[in-house]
């Protein structure tokens, strides 16, 4: 265990480099982000208490290592943010009278992925880091999108569904490549040079398990003691040797290491 309270800790994301990591927090009342040191021994709240954010979540800690994006309520309406990685004002990046959830960086990280129903509908849409109109990228609900390293390739999961779809990024039909996580658990999965590392429920005990789209193969990486909670997800350390995970137990939930098995 890296991080503990009383309180929920979840959601983590990993630095570049794996130094650090983002997480969601309700340790001071409400929930905000959070910065720690991969050892725990570091700690710092990035999100103000107060003022007209509020219920800050989702970290995604950009490629490059500069900025933290993550989604908060804003006078009613939850909209997505940037704030430097180091400290800082938040910046707002999407606006209007409607929902904005879960960003995600794109591999060179200058676009960021998001859920919106500014549409009438749940679909994925995209916007640049730096701003400006966002676009639609599906036609039916996306959530928590991540770009392939090589960027050729957009993986996302679905609100309510199980599974995992695939999508070139140059545009095309979408393909459910997974069956897992489960709806509520779309988050649990990450996406890096060695494939698609997610939570694995069809095992005898929950596992993190590892697809390679180039072959179509799947295989246990790590075995879990118990089942994560609902809502939060998985960050890669490196190559998936080790990633980071919620842990729930008898006082909220916590950060800890999964360490694969190679």
């Amino acid at each position: 265990m890296i991080v503990s309270s009383t309180a929920a800790d979840s959601a983590p994301s990993a630095a570049p480099g794996g130094g650090q990591f983002a997480f969601q927090s309700w340790r001071t009342g409400n929930q905000q982000i959070w910065v720690s040191s991969i050892d725990g021994q570091s700690l710092r709240q990035l999100t103000p208490n107060g003022g007209p954010l509020s219920g800050s979540g989702s970290p995604a800690w950009s490629p490059i290592g500069d900025q933290i994006a993550f989604d908060s309520r804003s006078y009613g309406h939850s909209h997505i943010f940037a704030i430097a990685a180091a400290g800082g004002n938040p910046r707002q990046l999407t606006f209007g009278d409607v929902n904005d959830i879960v960003p995600r960086w794109s591999s060179d990280g200058k676009t960021l992925y998001f859920r919106s129903n500014r549409g009438g509908r749940w679909q994925l849409w995209k916007l640049l880091a730096t701003g400006g109109a966002p676009q639609p990228v599906t036609s039916d609900d996306g959530i928590a999108a991540q770009e392939s390293p090589d960027g050729k390739w957009l993986y996302y999961a679905r609100g309510g569904e199980n599974g995992i779809w695939r999508m070139a990024t140059a545009g095309g039909e979408p393909e459910r490549i997974l069956d897992q996580p489960l709806a509520g658990y779309w988050a649990y999965f990450a996406v890096s040079r060695g494939g698609v590392f997610f939570l694995d429920q069809r095992q005898k005990t929950p596992a993190i398990s590892v697809y390679d789209p180039v072959h179509r193969t799947t295989a246990v990486v790590s075995r879990l003691d118990r089942l994560p909670p609902l809502y939060s997800g998985i960050s890669l350390l490196g190559d998936g040797r080790e990633l980071l995970i919620s842990d729930k137990r008898a006082a909220g939930s916590h950060i800890s290491i999964a360490e694969g098995v190679f």
